[in-house]
């Protein structure tokens, strides 16, 4: 159970990191203010196995903020298909509020990523043309870091499926009231 859980961090590093990986791009899942689920993508920006923390950021203007400002339960899903393996990871969301660690990010984000930031157009509103949503040209280095959102997920929960094998291999950790991962083999 050590090693897998070793690889599972090791697959979400990956996918935080700065090559492509299948964990880069996660399958993110929410309870919509209006009580039905919501999937979207978001891109898996830090792994950190000893806090046992993911991170991505968005823009605060958008729904996925809202929803977890009322109800911060997130699960997430990334599949790698040529390993043919899946990870589910189950935790609570919360908005960073350090000022000097979400400019840290932004700082070292691509400029390419941050565009989205710059739209004048909240994410969602409905457009007579898609040129309105475009982001001027950005001099300014920091415009759009007000509509900037870092989001970290305490990992509660992870559920490891391999279906390379036969049969299929699958694994769930839990968070133990001590803060520990307790792993256990289950039926896939």
């Amino acid at each position: 159970m050590k090693d897998l859980f070793k690889s599972i961090w090791d697959s979400l590093r990956a996918g935080a990191g700065a090559g492509r990986s299948p964990f880069s791009v996660l399958q993110a899942a929410t309870v919509g203010v209006d009580g039905n689920p919501k999937v979207r993508t978001i891109v898996l920006r830090d792994a950190n196995e000893e806090l046992a923390r993911l991170s991505f950021h968005t823009d605060i203007r958008s729904g996925k903020v809202r929803e977890l400002r009322a109800r911060p339960a997130i699960s997430m899903h990334g599949y790698d298909a040529e390993r043919l393996v899946q990870i589910r990871v189950e935790g609570i969301a919360s908005f960073v509020t350090d000022e000097a660690e979400k400019l840290a990010v932004w700082n070292s984000s691509r400029p390419r990523t941050l565009i989205l930031y710059r739209s004048p157009v909240v994410s969602g509103s409905v457009i007579d043309d898609p040129a309105r949503a475009a982001a001027p040209d950005a001099a300014d280095p920091m415009l759009g870091y007000e509509n900037f959102c870092l989001v970290h997920v305490s990992v509660r929960h992870i559920d490891y499926l391999d279906l390379s094998n036969e049969p299929h291999h699958r694994a769930q950790f839990h968070v133990r009231d001590d803060g520990a991962f307790q792993g256990q083999w289950v039926a896939p």
